[in-house]
């Protein structure tokens, strides 16, 4: 079966070929406009002025021929002559039609245009022309010769000659286009040239970014001596740079805890197979290693949903049901799950405060039923644990867990937020291993930020710790 053939993409253009684009186009619709409307403006003002020579000769010549004291044979003598007489007839051409139209008399032209291409006396100056011949302006009117009974109605024909005014507007029309094909050449070689040089930093921003390598995500391209327009690109990129230096370490201590949390529920799985092969054992034996592996699967059953529910809480797009609750009844139900290890402890779980919160209730009551888990497992007999709700600026809600326990040292209070950091975790206590991955207040704090708010953590040792988890109201969704 037969491939379509893959649709060849056109490559996208440079932005110097942009730029000089849109240069060249600015400068042809500027400077074209300016010199099309120069050249009209010349053009028309020469017609008028041609037209309006054409009409004052007219009204010369009717004023001439209708003078009583003048008489037809001389002004016929007197046209004829080159120059002359009111009309120099080096520029006009003048016809004398009788009544019926026969020819009486024009001046001698070779090339004057036929009578029957004049206008009709009374209407509008005509243009007339044909290849290679002279260009003229034509008009025609009625004009009464003579005096007595020799007075006669003749028709006036009379031509400018135009080719002169023709001829400049043609050369005026060539060296425009000559001027506007240079200065499109001229714009686009100096737009060509400032494009360039306005884009070298672009193209040594582009070199630094390229020096950046996935094992040198410190790098930084420093936003200082860059153009305004740049030094905003450069500040952000070193930026992301920081964001992604940060979660590529932390995606690597991820993974190693990760692979050491699985590890050793795994090597205890396998010793105690190993140890339980070496020999024919009893039932109760086989029982034991059974119930001793099932604790470890569940151990290894509960990380990973865990890991799972993190990995979902890390989307961005993942949508909470949220409502208004009585802080206080949610709190108090949590209150009563811990009652019995509250007690099994003795210690003292008190409830304070009342206030309205914004939150998806199953969310809201894992993240505090972590909080309340990690004040009772770290709290000393006789102790308490305070769970205070208060009602925070701008319309929040404040939940506070404290408690009087071991505390924690300040150098470990800047990474508690991380997935699988253990403050003071010991290597052979078994016990803390086997219900604590270190994911407890990652999961609070992934369930806070689903909820735009925030966690808070002060401690001190041997003082106790406060976590306080900051909900905002329903206005600020």
């Amino acid at each position: 079966m037969s491939q379509a053939p893959a649709v060849q993409r056109r490559r996208p253009w440079s932005i110097t070929v942009r730029l000089v684009g849109l240069q060249v186009l600015a400068v042809t619709l500027l400077i074209g406009s300016a010199l099309i409307y120069l050249q009209q403006t010349i053009t028309s003002h020469l017609d008028a002025d041609d037209r309006e020579v054409l009409a004052q000769q007219a009204t010369l010549l009717r004023n001439w021929f209708e003078d009583p004291n003048t008489q037809i044979s001389a002004i016929m003598r007197q046209i004829s002559t080159p120059v002359g007489g009111p009309v120099a007839t080096q520029f006009f051409f003048i016809r004398i039609l009788d009544a019926h139209g026969t020819i009486l008399h024009e001046t001698p032209n070779p090339e004057a245009p036929p009578f029957p291409v004049f206008p009709e006396p009374g209407h509008a100056i005509a243009y007339w022309h044909v290849p290679h011949k002279p260009h003229y302006l034509l008009t025609s009117l009625w004009v009464d010769v003579g005096v007595g009974a020799d007075r006669q109605r003749v028709q006036l024909q009379l031509a400018l000659d135009i080719t002169d005014d023709f001829t400049l507007v043609r050369n005026i029309r060539q060296r425009i286009t000559v001027v506007f094909g240079l200065t499109l050449l001229a714009s686009a070689g100096l737009a060509y040239l400032i494009t360039r040089n306005a884009l070298r930093p672009l193209a040594a921003l582009t070199k630094s970014t390229a020096r950046v390598q996935a094992s040198q995500l410190d790098a930084r391209i420093d936003e200082t001596g860059w153009p305004i327009e740049l030094a905003a690109l450069a500040r952000e990129f070193d930026a992301m740079l920081g964001r992604l230096n940060n979660s590529f370490s932390r995606l690597a201590r991820f993974s190693s805890d990760l692979s050491h949390e699985l590890r050793t529920p795994i090597n205890n799985l396998r010793g105690e197979a190993e140890v339980a092969l070496n020999r024919v054992r009893t039932p109760e034996e086989y029982r034991a290693v059974l119930e001793s592996s099932l604790e470890e699967y569940a151990r290894i059953t509960r990380l990973i949903d865990t890991l799972l529910f993190i990995a979902k809480a890390d989307q961005p797009e993942r949508a909470i049901s949220r409502q208004c609750l009585d802080a206080a009844t949610e709190c108090q139900a949590v209150a009563d799950y811990f009652e019995a290890a509250t007690i099994e402890r003795g210690l003292t779980l008190l409830l304070r405060g009342s206030a309205e919160i914004y939150c998806d209730s199953v969310l809201f009551r894992r993240a505090l039923g972590n909080l309340v888990d990690n004040a009772l497992r770290h709290t000393p007999s006789n102790g308490h644990v305070d769970l205070t709700v208060r009602t925070g600026p701008a319309g929040a809600t404040e939940v506070e867990v404290s408690d009087t326990g071991t505390g924690i040292a300040p150098e470990h209070l800047p990474h508690l937020l991380e997935r699988f950091y253990q403050a003071g975790k010991k290597e052979n206590d078994a016990s803390t291993q086997a219900s604590n991955f270190g994911l407890g207040l990652a999961i609070v704090k992934s369930i806070m930020e689903l909820h735009g708010g925030r966690i808070e953590i002060k401690s001190a040792p041997n003082q106790g710790t406060a976590v306080t988890l900051h909900f905002p109201g329903p206005s600020s969704e």
